[in-house]
């Protein structure tokens, strides 16, 4: 990219081209998480140590000793955010746009991380003692709570 961009081949567009080849190549890299986050806003957000990272490598290029160090730490800790940003997004199920109002009451109260039974939750959330139950499966299935105890000592909590 140091190098393409130092060549401006064309009278416009050189910036927006080299960070879209840049994800074509990440992408056939196997670097998969690319289209998540944007490379180009992560650019866009740091666009100053951008452009002075881009300046100070460019400089070198047609000295005895090219120097593209500034450059490459700069790529590699956008590509460092950007990795980071994407295992959050994707691991991080947002909860809250899956479930139904019921479930979402069940999960509210559930969030606060305490030890409680069905019977408890249908109490504070006036969501029926069956539907507790169907509720609570669906949280277990998602893993965002944990089962403890069997029978009438059965207890739920956050995970």
């Amino acid at each position: 990219m140091v190098e393409f961009l130092n060549i401006h081949p064309f009278e416009d567009g050189n910036g927006r081209l080299s960070r879209i080849l840049t994800n074509l190549l990440l992408l056939k890299s196997g670097y998969s998480y690319i289209p998540y986050v944007s490379h180009e806003k992560l650019i866009e957000d740091n666009k100053i140590n951008y452009y002075l990272s881009l300046r100070k490598s460019q400089k070198t290029l047609r000295t005895k000793k090219p120097d593209i160090l500034v450059w490459i730490n700069f790529f590699l800790d956008i590509l460092l955010s950007q990795s980071q940003m994407a295992i959050k997004l994707l691991t991080e199920t947002n909860i809250e746009t899956i479930l139904s109002p019921q479930q979402l009451l069940v999960w509210n109260y559930m969030k606060n991380g305490v030890n409680t039974t069905p019977r408890e939750i249908s109490v504070k959330t006036g969501v029926p003692r069956p539907t507790i139950n169907q509720v609570l499966n669906k949280l277990l299935e998602l893993k965002v709570v944990v089962r403890t105890g069997q029978g009438s000592a059965t207890c739920y909590h956050k995970s």
